[in-house]
């Protein structure tokens, strides 16, 4: 039981900043002629302190990708359960064309790619989220705490203007407002869920809008390391394609599948993405990808373009985070200047209704 729980708390623990350290360190060592096994071995010793710290999330996973290859296996089928699946694909490929260290280094680029495109929706996202709690704290703090106060001291039904909205907005937040928060939560929830599963007709009107474009952006870019990460290592259009299906969600998967059913019939991946009609990863990509991939260098071709497009989604996404931002400072003032308004209204009728009562 112990160890269960050391080996789940071994895999939360490997994330991208560190597979990211490993698989560099892989790839370093390969490069310079050292067999995987003595590699294994050297980086778990590293990680245990030499075998005292066993139960260290790194020397967990050493170890068992160490016992794979020592039975025979292959070190991506070690990494089975430590690795995204896209990941594990690339570095298998890799390894059954005999190209390990550049498997390696493709998937590096992948990780990269996904760390620095999720930074960006992260870090552009968390300003309007904290801008969010605070208005919903100002309109709660006021709508239970604040105006109940003065709707002791004077009867709220007489009450106009500013201080009439506010003592609305008081009514709403003690008798609707949680509903509403849980609807928010319950909706957001369903976006999100909806993302990588939604498909069909309707679905290829949202992904041209926020936040599915970005989800796009997002999913395309690493289908372009993935996929040129395979080519690179040997394998054919038709089985790289296979082989993203098989770790594809139902959204990935339905235009993977489409594109596959355009090579199948004879046609280059770029013009198969095209014939599928669904845009992906995006209509200036796919173009690109009608004339490059009929030449020779296609791989280099294909991850120079992936390079390109990251840059550039990420000041796309950069951007558009930016304007969430100006929005929702806008918002809060908005907020913030009602609740003032309306707090100076309340003052000014419970003060002239006081006067009126001596």
């Amino acid at each position: 039981m112990r160890f269960d729980l050391n080996r789940r708390w071994a895999r939360l623990a490997m994330t991208s900043s560190v597979r990211l350290r490993l698989y560099r360190k892989l790839a370093t060592m390969l490069g310079n002629g050292l067999p995987l096994l003595r590699i294994l071995d050297d980086l778990y010793q590293r990680a245990s302190t030499q075998g005292r710290r066993p139960n260290q999330p790194q020397a967990i996973a050493l170890s068992e990708w160490k016992r794979a290859v020592q039975s025979g296996q292959m070190l991506a089928e070690g990494m089975r359960d430590w690795v995204p699946r896209p990941e594990q694909l690339v570095i298998l490929a890799a390894e059954q064309a005999g190209r390990l260290e550049a498997g390696l280094t493709s998937v590096i680029d992948v990780v990269r790619a996904s760390r620095e495109i999720r930074s960006a929706i992260t870090g552009g996202a968390a300003y309007p989220v904290l801008i969010a709690g605070a208005v919903l704290g100002y309109v709660y703090l006021f709508g239970v705490l604040v105006v109940p106060e003065f709707a002791r001291i004077s009867d709220p039904s007489g009450w106009r203007g500013g201080a009439r909205g506010l003592h609305l907005m008081s009514m709403w937040v003690r008798d609707w407002m949680p509903y509403v928060v849980l609807a928010l939560a319950l909706a957001l929830v369903a976006l999100l869920r909806s993302m990588p599963r939604w498909r069909g007709n309707a679905r290829l009107v949202a992904d041209r809008l926020p936040p599915y474009s970005i989800y796009r952006m997002v999913t395309g870019s690493g289908f372009l390391f993935a996929f040129s990460a395979l080519l690179s290592a040997g394998i054919t259009v038709e089985k790289s394609l296979l082989r993203l299906c098989e770790c594809a969600t139902p959204w990935l998967r339905e235009r993977l599948e489409g594109a596959l059913l355009g090579v199948k019939s004879g046609l280059n991946c770029g013009e198969a993405l095209k014939s599928a009609g669904y845009g992906f990863p995006s209509p200036e990509i796919v173009d690109d990808l009608c004339i490059y991939a009929e030449y020779r260098g296609f791989p280099e071709v294909l991850k120079l373009m992936a390079d390109e497009w990251l840059e550039e989604g990420v000041a796309r996404i950069s951007a558009q985070m930016k304007l969430l931002n100006g929005v929702a400072i806008v918002v809060l003032a908005i907020v913030i200047a009602c609740l003032v308004a309306g707090m100076f209204s309340i003052q000014e009728q419970v003060g002239a209704a006081t006067r009126l009562l001596r």
